[in-house]
């Protein structure tokens, strides 16, 4: 109960609170590519202002004015932007699983092999990140550039091995709802067509674990959740 009573509080307008605490998973996903960052903005810096965001864009790609990436307000050393070619699967038969013997459990052997499933630029993100305290945050917009290489049955294998690594991952998806979203613990459903009408757009929690902070079911108006309202708010009042 103590985790849903925070959450009443931070969409009641009560004292700002972080809804995301531990090591999970979050998917975002609706029609409008520049409302879902606002929303993984929101939350990624109630949860950590220090949160790491990489980009998924095209070549020669212009964003739109309303998008908070165009406005500058992830800070460059925090932001990566990267082609779609440069997220393919790592593979763990390129690198020696060393410090690992043969005998080693067989869990232990799965965990780095599937690390080493990680796109490179992901393990680099996770082999950085601080030993210890709060976990990494990571936030990666437009995934939908990368189904092609990430069919249905790698996605739950890749979601765990970055949780298990200490991270908490948000996902944005502009795109049909993927299979593979319920692959994340908690799976968010944006409804609204553009950031200048925020105030009529809504959060649809589609799928939320029964003991986090966002059931099943739920839905808030975004005026009325105050971890995106606040930020909202100030860019289009």
């Amino acid at each position: 109960m103590a985790k849903r009573n925070t959450v009443l509080l931070a969409v009641t307008g009560m004292p700002p609170t972080a809804i995301f605490g531990q090591p999970t998973s979050v998917f975002v996903g609706g029609p409008s590519r520049s409302l879902l960052n606002w929303v993984v903005y929101a939350l990624a810096s109630r949860t950590d202002p220090g949160f790491i965001w990489t980009d998924v864009r095209l070549p020669g790609e212009v964003l739109a004015g309303t998008d908070p990436l165009a406005r500058g307000l992830v800070d460059p050393d925090r932001l990566n932007i990267v082609y779609p070619q440069e997220l393919v699967p790592g593979d763990p038969s390129a690198v020696p699983p060393a410090g690992v013997d043969r005998p080693a459990p067989p869990a232990t052997v799965r965990r780095l092999e599937d690390f080493l499933r990680l796109p490179l630029h992901t393990q680099r993100l996770l082999a950085g990140a601080p030993k210890g305290g709060h976990p990494i945050v990571l936030a990666l917009s437009n995934a939908h550039r990368m189904v092609g290489p990430y069919p249905t049955e790698t996605v739950a294998p890749i979601v765990r091995t970055i949780v298990e690594s200490g991270a908490i991952l948000f996902v944005t998806f502009a795109d049909a709802p993927p299979e593979g979203r319920f692959a994340f613990e908690t799976v968010l459903q944006v409804e609204g067509e553009t950031p200048r009408r925020w105030k009529d757009a809504a959060l649809w929690v589609e799928r939320g674990p029964t003991d986090g902070p966002l059931p099943s079911g739920a839905r808030y108006p975004l005026a009325e959740f105050e971890p995106i309202a606040a930020v909202l708010s100030q860019e289009f009042p």
